[in-house]
């Protein structure tokens, strides 16, 4: 009986002992597994991003260009930013020179229009500035065309704004005693220090331009003030001459028989020319 019960209690042992080994290699493993899943993964991730990065190194390689391609698409003039050549700094002189000077005289200069509404571009340059409007008037005027400068480029009407706004401009000059100076046009560090004694001699040549457009503006502008004045006197003329036409015209109630209606008129008109 000693015997059966010694055997019963080391079974019984050894089927706890054997549980807890279950249990604990089960969770072992189970720990584990996760671990050498997610370090399979990783380095699963590691070598598609290597080739990946491989693949794409090889093929920046086969397309790149080589030295004698770069210098075949390289265009005309200066090879790089920085460099430029005569032609670029004598435009650029001369545009200098311009914004400079409608920047004096505008007072400011605003940021463009995003619209792309070809009515307000219209509508601006439908108003023509008149002989009688003060300093003021034509600055805005001129703002609002500087603003569409944008829009008239798209819709290729920047020559008609640009004139437009040269002839404004120089209205205020010649309504103003506000005097420019030259030198402001001519404050491009770029061109005006740059190491090639021809790009420095051009950019000067440029604001020389820039001078001569200046003064062409002014004297259209004027010219085209006497032409308006010469169209405006000779409208108020006419309107006059007219008025006291239709004036005889009306008093005259029973014309002669050998004069007419019109015959009436031209005598009168004939009698004002007089």
């Amino acid at each position: 009986m000693k015997n059966t019960g010694s055997s019963s209690g080391a079974t019984v042992w050894v089927v706890l002992i054997a549980v807890v080994v279950f249990f604990g290699l089960f969770r072992f493993l189970l720990l584990g597994g996760a671990a050498l899943l997610g370090l399979a993964l990783a380095g699963l991730l590691v070598w598609l991003s290597a080739g990946f990065i491989t693949s794409r190194t090889r093929a920046a390689r086969q397309t790149a260009p080589t030295d004698d391609d770069a210098d075949d698409e390289q265009p005309a003039g200066p090879r790089w930013s920085g460099q430029p050549s005569a032609e670029e700094a004598r435009a650029a002189g001369a545009s200098n020179m311009r914004t400079a000077w409608i920047s004096w005289h505008l007072r400011s200069l605003p940021r463009p229009e995003e619209s792309r509404d070809a009515r307000l571009l219209t509508g601006t340059l439908s108003v023509v500035p008149q002989a009688d409007w003060d300093a003021d008037r034509l600055r805005q005027h001129g703002r609002a065309l500087w603003s569409l400068r944008g829009s008239a480029r798209r819709h290729g009407l920047i020559d008609q704004v640009d004139a437009r706004l040269d002839r404004v401009v120089a209205m205020i000059s010649d309504a103003t005693d506000e005097e420019f100076d030259t030198s402001l046009g001519q404050v491009n560090d770029q061109y005006l220090y740059h190491p090639d004694r021809a790009v420095r001699t051009a950019y000067l040549e440029g604001g020389a331009l820039g001078v001569e457009h200046i003064m062409d503006a002014v004297t259209a502008a004027r010219a085209q003030a006497r032409e308006d004045a010469a169209t405006r006197a000779a409208a108020e003329s006419l309107a006059k001459q007219r008025t006291a036409a239709l004036r005889a015209l009306r008093e005259t109630r029973r014309p002669a028989e050998d004069r007419d209606a019109r015959t009436a008129w031209d005598e009168e008109a004939r009698k004002l020319e007089e």
